[in-house]
């Protein structure tokens, strides 16, 4: 009959060295015997078919698990960037907004945010607008003023009459004037 060391069980099974330890002295593995200290345990072959039946062997981790880890690291380094630029965390609004666009166009948007001429004073709305509006890094920044007053160059020709009218309106009289030569 053959026997395994504690060492080549671990890597058949895919367990931890002191988990085949641990069932040795728990009664796991019935059959395995030490002759000394510096040879160390000895499993015979029949206890490693008893516990393989018992323990299912090591198996590749199924696809749905590496992309969840995936998704995990892409979340991270989300959270991660939107720290770097911001330097708070994100709400957990935010983050999902960021997560469903992606690790690429989040760190688009927050170079867009970084690289503004002025500091940013609502970010969230920023993000959810350049998102919207779909603004990239070579996208030209356009400020407009709290209050725009119209040139005479974008007036429309109805802005226009409307202002000449409101001239015309200014000037007429509201109280009418007694006429003394009439009299």
């Amino acid at each position: 009959m053959k026997t395994y060391t504690v060492k080549e069980v671990s890597s058949l099974i895919g367990k931890h060295e002191e988990t085949i330890k641990r069932w040795i002295r728990s009664g796991k593995l019935p059959n395995s015997y030490r002759n000394s200290d510096k040879e160390g345990w000895r499993i015979l072959e029949s206890d490693l078919l008893h516990i393989t039946e018992i323990v299912p062997t090591k198996e590749e981790p199924p696809q749905e698990s590496h992309i969840k880890s995936f998704a995990n690291e892409e979340d991270t380094l989300i959270k991660l960037a939107y720290e770097a630029v911001i330097l708070t965390s994100p709400t957990k609004e935010i983050h999902s907004v960021l997560s469903v666009v992606g690790i690429k166009r989040t760190l688009e948007i927050l170079l867009i945010m970084q690289q503004s001429a002025t500091k940013v004073k609502n970010p969230d709305g920023f993000i959810k607008k350049a998102i919207r509006e779909n603004w990239s890094p070579t996208t030209l920044p356009v400020k407009i003023p709290k209050k725009q007053n119209k040139h005479l160059s974008d007036l429309t020709q109805q802005d226009y009459d409307a202002m000449q009218n409101k001239v015309e309106n200014t000037y007429q009289s509201k109280i009418e004037l007694y006429n003394w030569l009439e009299d």
